[in-house]
């Protein structure tokens, strides 16, 4: 199978080898679910020796029913024994396909036990993390997170956009973003992802990238409480594009692009978790909805996985306060899942606030 590496870059340094210029390409993905799984499949299908990454044998057990995986990339667990059969490898890729409030505990992981053990000599490692969110307690995007737990010789990258990982795992056509400020880390990602069904794009905005991918399991959420409450077509579509405007406003008010939210990460991303019927978000907002005496904590449990769009709803409302920005959607989220307000008198709410313009919140 051709590396997809082999392709030679006029602008690179030379000390800035790509994997093709050192042989094969190793990559690492930490995280066994659906999407690490995807991406995973994504560079072993590109010729990559890939490892599979888990936190246990439990952890690994949905890959390891998997037929045929385990004949395109090794299944280890994050233990002293999956240590050892890494000591001294060198790495090109590693994935963090964890969720945002896990990312801090896997980066101090990747920093204290596997980085100490790998090869270092050929070039820059790149690291690359596909986790959606904001953390909790401090409030950090996942690049600050990486940046502060990781050596600083690291190259870090930021990925995101419409994907639903089952989606992708089938092979059908998938569209994404890396974020860098680094070329090499834009360079390695694509070279090493990119495939027919696969297709990445690059962006400079790591923080509008960022914000994209968080805020809109929010929206997506309450797009599934106006779906739920049977409120109709028209109102889920102003609940996307207002929440389309607040994901702008806080992106700009961080020092983004507010051009990066009509991009993949996203005005695509939005739209997919939004209307599609796989969203973890919109089925929460859809049950939340429907079924409003139940606690949150029980229709959590029922959907049976990581929902990132709770979460998200109070580090984004606190974010927001923060930041002194207007975003009703956001609060009125947050005041639902954390506060017990009642979903319908959220949405009276959201209709009888005062008249403003659109773009009011534009600072000009």
């Amino acid at each position: 199978m051709t590396n997809p590496l082999e392709t030679k870059d006029s602008n690179s340094k030379p000390n800035d080898q790509t994997a093709a210029a050192r042989g094969s390409s190793q990559v690492i993905v930490i995280g066994p679910g659906v999407f690490g799984r995807a991406l995973a499949s994504c560079a072993a299908e590109g010729g990559s020796t890939v490892t599979l990454l888990g936190l246990d044998e439990n952890a690994l057990r949905d890959a390891r029913q998997i037929d045929g995986l385990q004949k395109i990339m090794s299944l280890r667990t994050m233990d002293e024994q999956g240590l050892r059969e890494l000591e001294a490898a060198r790495i090109d890729l590693i994935i963090l396909a964890v969720p945002c409030q896990a990312l801090r505990n896997v980066s101090d992981w990747l920093r204290t036990k596997l980085w100490p053990i790998l090869d270092h000599s050929q070039g820059q490692t790149v690291v690359l993390c596909a986790a959606k969110g904001i953390e909790l307690d401090s409030l950090k995007l996942p690049h600050e997170i990486l940046t502060e737990l990781l050596p600083q010789d690291v190259g870090i990258g930021l990925l995101s956009g419409p994907t639903f990982a089952m989606e992708l795992q089938a092979g059908l056509p998938t569209a994404i973003v890396v974020a860098s400020q680094n070329d090499h880390v834009k360079r390695v990602a694509e070279q090493l992802l990119h495939r027919p069904h696969f297709r990445c794009y690059g962006s400079d905005d790591v923080v509008g990238v960022e914000l994209g991918g968080a805020l809109k399991n929010v929206i997506a959420t309450v797009a599934g409480v106006v779906d739920g409450l049977e409120l109709g077509h028209n109102a889920r579509a102003a609940v996307v594009t207002r929440g389309l405007g607040e994901m702008a406003q806080m992106g700009v008010a961080l020092g983004a692009n507010p051009m990066t939210f009509l991009g993949l990460s996203g005005l695509g991303d939005l739209i997919l978790t939004c209307t599609g019927d796989l969203s973890r978000n919109r089925r929460f907002g859809l049950t939340l909805a429907r079924q409003h005496e139940r606690p949150v904590n029980e229709i959590l449990a029922e959907i049976g996985q990581v929902v990132e769009g709770y979460t998200t709803a109070r580090s984004a409302y606190l974010l927001s306060q923060k930041l002194q920005l207007d975003t009703p959607i956001l609060k009125m989220a947050y005041e639902v899942l954390y506060e017990g307000r009642p979903v319908r008198d959220a949405v009276k709410h959201l209709l009888n606030r005062e008249q403003k313009g659109e773009f009011d919140w534009i600072v000009r």
